[in-house]
């Protein structure tokens, strides 16, 4: 069997890292830290018109219908990237939600608008925390074994405090009822928090890489006693071990992709070995960025703190290692 990404998945995740670079630059993200909404202007809309937004929907619904293994590459770029837009719980996980367990009203009401970017869907499988409510139409929270689907304007959101300043983050109140019910099939909200795990996972590795690249750019112009910082052995040995977590937790990552797509019997452990590999690549990512930029890495006006507060802040989210590190044993019977 063969596991690559076809040439039109790579030429798409290629594509995808072009349209960043030139829209989603440090500059727009540092940008996005004190707008309103903390998004950067325009992006939603080119990402749906690329068909980033719609990937996951069905065709019927004017989606692409494609599956999470067509997602993952384009997910490891939005967080090389930094992106702040809701992709990853708008299109990696409540589209495909809302296709698979919505009755015939909810399909109609966000199904082919939210594949068209029309509008947006956060979501919360148990967190108390919502990502974006503010900036959403839609959100789909857990109530018990239940999963809701409801319109913002038929909340109360608090606005939280983030590490991450493009995290707008807003604990929901907000009533459960027979029409808002979407799903209380166990296995369909199990495959959803999967889907969160290794689209996270995905981003994980994306930051990391960034850290990676940024860090050992600087090593090698920071120049010290007359001598690039690089070429000393500790500072190699560092970034040689945030390498060496990446390329262990990449392939993990889009093994997770695959058996959630495939509907494979390991996918539970495929999907939380790829965000455990994933949360530590992009900790250690963090860790040595900082330690071989220095003071510098420690200040607000340097852009590395944009993908540090992220990578701080996606390591957490959707199961933390230790999280997953315990589903695993439970799975192993350990």
């Amino acid at each position: 069997m063969d596991f690559r990404f076809s040439d039109d998945q790579v030429l798409f995740g290629e594509t995808i890292r072009d349209i960043l670079a030139k829209d989603c630059s440090a500059a727009a993200v540092r940008q996005a830290w004190d707008n309103r909404s903390g998004t950067v202007p325009g992006l939603w809309e080119t990402l749906a018109s690329t068909g980033v937004i719609g990937l996951t929907a069905p065709e019927e619904a004017a989606g692409l219908g494609m599956s999470d293994v067509d997602l993952v590459l384009l997910m490891e770029e939005l967080g090389y990237a930094a992106c702040p837009e809701l992709v990853l719980e708008h299109t990696a996980v409540a589209l495909p939600l809302v296709a698979e367990a919505g009755n015939a009203a909810q399909r109609d009401r966000w199904l082919a608008p939210g594949a068209a970017g029309d509008l947006r869907i956060s979501v919360s499988l148990g967190s108390p925390f919502v990502l974006g409510a503010a900036q959403a139409h839609g959100l789909i929270l857990r109530s018990g074994d239940e999963l809701h689907i409801v319109a913002v304007g038929e909340t109360e959101l608090t606005a939280q405090t983030s590490v991450d300043e493009t995290r707008r983050l807003a604990m929901v109140s907000w009533d459960p009822s027979p029409a808002t019910l979407l799903t209380a099939d166990l296995e369909i909200i199990e495959r959803a928090e999967r889907r969160a795990a290794v689209a996270a996972a995905a981003q994980c590795v994306g930051i990391a890489q960034r850290l990676l690249d940024a860090t050992v750019a600087y090593v090698h112009d920071r120049e010290q006693f007359g001598k690039p910082v690089g070429v000393n052995q500790a500072v190699k040995h560092h970034l040689a071990d945030v390498g060496k977590a990446i390329e262990f937790a990449r392939p993990m990552v889009y093994r997770g992709a695959w058996s959630i797509s495939a509907g494979a019997p390991d996918a539970p452990e495929a999907s939380s070995m790829a965000k455990l590999l994933a949360s530590n690549a992009v900790d250690l990512a963090c860790r040595s960025s900082l330690q071989c930029h220095g003071a510098i890495a420690y200040t607000a006006e340097y852009d590395l703190q944009l993908w540090l507060k992220r990578g701080w802040a996606l390591s957490a989210a959707w199961g933390s290692v230790t999280d997953h590190r315990n589903r695993l044993g439970r799975s192993l019977g350990i």
